[in-house]
């Protein structure tokens, strides 16, 4: 059933994130819904939630019984649970947060708002490792600032990236930004309030199979496969996401499939560079291959933006 209650109505992301979907979600419910009706859906799953922009999408619009949003990106996760558990917290840590930065000179190339900015990256990385060690446990206090820090450094870092080294570590320079605007209170309260019926999972996207079934659907958006070596610039989480997860990932839609879930997934078209590279269409060949126009709104240069063939996969 359609949800009618207009406090849970266009709600934005509230970070920057590679791919997200804010501007498909539409596409995406038009062609989802040639397949099934997603008014007759009771639990929806995102396993791979970056930004969330088509659960934000959606479950304004239906009622679903269960909500599920999942990533591998601890930090990620220990946002969207502070959104959920401690939103005034974290509003007012934002603010100040906020205030320091916009009050910095701007002089010399805004020398002081960019060793302010590194000193946030380092605090935060800190945190991290700390979060990393299994003999360390962060209180609750030191989760919110993770959290906050989190949103400071998406906003004002290069282009709102979220990339990581091989220790794990978040290595994105200074975007060198005179002001910032980190959040939108109503946005963030409207967030807060759909999160209090949502189940937010740190993990591995195989551990959501014990939810599928014939009234469940899934949405998978994965990193994408790169189309060039160029294109594989951003790293997310310490692990790779190779061809090898790809096709794990493709075995996995199966069987959810023959549970009678429903799915769509999101994936770079490898014909954009090599019309002779039909790894997605061989993998999926089972299910409906669409090949839709997305913007591409992050990329390292600027010629390496705009309208690039996407596929939505669709069982």
């Amino acid at each position: 059933m359609c949800a009618t209650n207009s406090e849970l109505t266009e709600i934005s992301p509230i970070i920057k994130w590679a791919g997200g979907k804010k501007r498909l979600a539409p596409l995406i419910e038009e062609m989802v819904s040639q397949k099934f009706n997603l008014a007759d859906i009771d639990t929806y799953v995102e396993p791979f939630a970056g930004g969330a922009s088509l659960f934000l999408y959606l479950a304004t619009k239906y009622r679903f019984k269960k909500q599920v949003i999942m990533d591998i990106n601890p930090e990620l996760i220990n946002l969207y649970i502070q959104v959920r558990d401690n939103l005034q917290p974290l509003i007012n840590g934002l603010d100040q947060i906020q205030d320091a930065y916009n009050i910095l000179s701007e002089e010399h190339d805004l020398a002081e708002k960019k060793a302010y900015f590194y000193q946030i990256r380092e605090d935060f990385n800190h945190s991290l490792l700390l979060a990393q060690d299994s003999s360390s446990e962060l209180g609750s206090e030191q989760n919110i600032e993770q959290a906050i820090r989190f949103i400071f450094l998406n906003k004002a870092d290069f282009n709102g990236l979220y990339r990581v080294n091989s220790k794990g570590t978040f290595n994105v320079p200074f975007g060198h930004r005179k002001q910032l605007n980190l959040f939108d209170v109503d946005n963030l309260s409207k967030f807060s309030n759909l999160l209090q019926n949502t189940e937010i999972l740190l993990g591995d996207y195989r551990d959501t199979q014990r939810f599928a079934g014939p009234k469940t659907f899934f949405y998978f958006d994965p990193p994408y496969r790169p189309l060039s070596d160029s294109a594989s610039f951003t790293s997310y989480a310490k692990s790779s996401f190779n061809d090898d997860s790809q096709i794990e990932l493709a075995t996995f839609t199966k069987e959810i499939t023959q549970s009678g879930a429903h799915f769509a997934l999101s994936n770079s078209d490898p014909h954009q560079s090599d019309p002779n590279d039909n790894f997605f269409d061989d993998l999926y060949a089972d299910f409906d291959i669409q090949r839709i126009q997305a913007a591409r709104m992050i990329s390292a240069r600027s010629k390496g933006r705009g309208n690039v063939s996407e596929l939505l996969i669709i069982n």
